[in-house]
């Protein structure tokens, strides 16, 4: 009996909240959710394209190389520049060694740079929005195995208590069959409804363990069962559609195409750049100092690049379509959200009240069948009825906690907030 997925709201949530026994349970396994190896590696991409948003901005401060060489001719050259007419004759080898150092200054004339480390700087955006999403879905995958364990062992809770009352009931029947004051069937329908609980708890485990790997997964405890004894739902918040963390990611990566293709579209015009190079040359037994001094300018005609810079902005075209697209389809995943949330609400209360007046019928049915007036039957039927009540009070109430979950990793809640609100007591 794995509980389902659903949503109850905040108005309502005091209803289903009691005494916290075990202070920051949850809260810890939120905490080493953060270590999770996808969360770590999703703070390394983030690293990455802060480093690529630093390498961008470096390109204003040009490119600098030291060289060191040494060759051998198969005959005399001049070292260095021999210029006519200078005083002293050339200095000459066969083996010339050079060393120096070449710098060469981009002027950023049409904006290349700027829209270069503009696009680093909406990757790098795009990546911290990604990382936070990639850690709520580990906390979200916590959090809904944690809630699904509590579920599971109030309806364990509640099968252990059926079970002692089948038991019961059934050794008082035997009892009265030895006597000869009941029918042999009423034994042995109480023997099949013990045999159908042992196949419910048999389910129940295979829950519990399905939820266990889940929880050991994102936070890496084993085998863990939940003390707390409320389920956390903490109240509902409306958050803004176009304020989502998908509809964030899908933004950041549109403004980034839009700069890649402005960078490919302005790389189209003239380029400018200053160098300067000075070398100092061995050989012949001297040295000669070579140094120079000037500037470049180019102007790309291939088709390539005029075909790149096409490419580019139909990119950024489809990418601005996807932010749009994904800030609709946000809205969307909020209304359902916000829609199980106010369904779970109704469900929860109308179940709480069904529980009370469920357990005050099955009372009176389990006297009346002591008495004779009542059939075993029957009197099964009530105590499935509460117990099957008490399942789905359990399941609703998980669900809201895990509903709520799953919208913080929509609206891109701040990890912080995420904690400090689910495992508020």
């Amino acid at each position: 009996m794995k509980a389902k997925l659903c949503f109850f709201p905040a108005a309502l949530a005091v209803l289903m909240l009691g005494p916290a026994v075990q202070a920051g349970e949850l809260g810890d396994l939120l905490q080493a959710a953060l270590l999770h190896p996808q969360a770590r590696a999703a703070a390394s991409q983030v690293e990455a394209a802060r480093a690529q948003k630093d390498a961008a901005t470096g390109r204003y401060f040009g490119s600098a190389a030291l060289s060191a060489g040494w060759h051998n001719y198969e005959g005399q050259r001049v070292v260095g520049v021999y210029t006519p007419g200078t005083s002293g004759a050339p200095l000459i080898s066969d083996r010339i060694g050079q060393a120096g150092l070449a710098y060469s200054l981009p002027v950023d004339l049409f904006g290349v740079i700027a829209a270069n480390r503009e696009r680093a700087q909406h990757d790098l955006n795009a990546a911290e929005l990604l990382a936070r999403q990639q850690t709520l879905l580990k906390l979200h995958q916590t959090a809904s195995s944690y809630l699904t364990l509590q579920a599971l062992l109030k309806q364990r809770e509640a099968l252990v208590l059926y079970r002692q009352r089948v038991e019961t009931t059934h050794s008082r029947i035997r009892k009265e069959l030895e006597l000869g004051k009941t029918a042999g069937v009423d034994a042995r329908y109480a023997e099949s409804e013990l045999a159908r609980l042992v196949a419910d708890e048999a389910v129940l485990d295979g829950a519990l363990i399905q939820a266990q790997a889940d929880l050991q997964e994102a936070s890496s405890r084993e085998k863990f069962l939940p003390t707390r004894a409320d389920i956390p739902v903490p109240a509902w918040e409306d958050a803004i559609p176009d304020a989502t963390l998908p509809a964030r990611v899908a933004q950041a990566r549109s403004e980034a195409a839009r700069a890649q293709a402005d960078e490919s579209r302005r790389a189209l015009l003239p380029l400018l750049s200053l160098d300067a190079n000075y070398f100092r040359n061995v050989g012949g037994g001297d040295t000669r100092d070579t140094w120079a001094m000037g500037g470049v300018v180019s102007l790309p005609l291939g088709v390539t690049q005029y075909r790149q810079a096409d490419a580019q902005r139909l990119n950024a075209r489809a990418a601005a379509e996807q932010s749009e697209a994904a800030a609709r389809d946000s809205a969307r995943q909020l209304a359902n959200l916000r829609a199980s949330y106010d369904v779970a609400a109704a469900d929860a209360l109308a179940v709480e009240k069904e529980v009370a007046y469920r357990e005050q019928v099955a009372a009176v049915q389990r006297e009346m069948q002591r008495l004779g007036s009542q059939t075993l039957e029957n009197l099964f039927q009530h105590e499935r009825n509460l117990l099957d009540a008490r399942y789905r009070l359990a399941q609703a109430q998980a669900r809201a906690g895990a509903t709520w979950s799953a919208a913080q990793v929509l609206t891109g809640l701040p990890t912080e907030n995420y904690i400090a609100r689910m495992d508020a007591k």
